[in-house]
């Protein structure tokens, strides 16, 4: 069993090492936006295709004004968004603006011309917006790419340059955090993290909504990688329980606090966070190799070998399954 322990402290499930990606598909909250788009003579227009797109989050939303020109999105969440307007026989006109994530935003209005009416002025102010949006989404992607590859240094300086650019755009320090993890800056990854957390709590909240912050739920998760991977079980296990409580549904989080506590020897502490894990994903072979090596720890042959042979039935090919064959053998 000592060998297994020593595997269990190498082999801690790392979430950050997503979080990037997983940082990406967020825009998601309780914010919402109401617009109105009208014409140059201050006319409403009905039917324009209205698209939202985050600049640092993979998420677009889609509407079409109403008679009076009136359109809106709800369940945004803070960030940098590009909104465009597209209606035929009309030049397409965009906006680029900072949203709330916790409350009503203010109403934005979108002038559109018909094709050849617009003036020069505002199609150049336009353009210019448009293209200064567009490159920064495309550095952002550039960036996450980069992280994805291993390389961390490059996505650092690109997530910095990014965040230099638009200081507005807090939540980069995800992605800052995240590079400097991996590169085990790890003082000046918890920095970043806990900077991100301090702005997250202060945001105000809308008392009409009742939804967990998923965001907030990362940071503190992220939090406590930073804690595990020093080797300070004891903070980690207790920003990885801020998180679960949040996100209760997300099965990464309870099996973390459970390797914490079986690598801290906390067998009997452990085994419920795994077997928490795997009924939120009951097809997680790895979760059920580890409860059946904690459950073997506490001395509960029989449930042991259940696990175990789940495990096998999930994950027939796994690098483990012979090991696990084997301990079953010897059981």
């Amino acid at each position: 069993m000592k060998k297994h322990m020593i595997h269990v402290l190498i082999g801690l499930f790392v979430f950050t090492s997503v979080a990037i990606s997983l940082y990406s598909q967020e825009g998601r909250g309780s914010g919402r936006l109401i617009g109105e788009v009208v014409d140059n003579d201050k006319k409403p227009l009905e039917g324009v295709k209205i698209s939202l797109e985050y600049i640092n989050y993979n998420y677009r939303l889609n509407t079409v004004s109403d008679k009076n020109g009136v359109w809106g999105f709800m369940g945004l969440g803070m960030g940098q968004v590009k909104i465009t307007a597209e209606k035929e026989g009309y030049t397409p006109s965009g906006i680029g603006i900072s949203v709330s994530g916790a409350s009503k935003n203010p109403k934005q209005l979108i002038t559109m011309y018909k094709v050849g009416e617009n003036p020069q002025g505002a199609s150049a102010e336009n353009q210019q917006a448009d293209q200064q949006i567009d490159k920064m989404k495309s550095e952002f992607e550039k960036g996450s790419t980069l992280f994805k590859e291993g390389k961390f240094e490059t996505a650092l300086a690109v997530f910095q340059d990014l965040r230099a650019q638009k200081p507005e755009l807090y939540k980069m320090g995800i992605n800052i955090g995240c590079c400097l993890l991996e590169l085990q800056r790890y003082d000046e990854s918890l920095t970043e993290f806990q900077t991100v957390l301090d702005k997250l709590l202060a945001e105000p909240k809308d008392p009409a909504k009742n939804e967990p912050n998923l965001e907030l739920a990362k940071v503190y998760a992220s939090i406590g990688d930073v804690y595990m991977r020093q080797n300070k079980f004891k903070e980690a296990e207790e920003f990885f329980k801020k998180s679960m409580d949040i996100s209760p549904t997300d099965h990464t989080l309870p099996y973390n606090v459970a390797e914490i506590l079986f690598a801290s020897g906390k067998t009997d502490e452990a085994i419920p966070y795994y077997q928490m894990a795997v009924k939120i994903k009951p097809d997680w072979a790895k979760a059920y190799m580890q409860l059946g090596y904690a459950l073997l720890n506490k001395g509960d042959t029989k449930t042991a070998v259940e696990s175990f042979k789940k495990f096998l039935e999930l994950a027939p090919t796994s690098p483990d399954a012979e090991a696990v064959k084997e301990v079953i053998k010897s059981l």
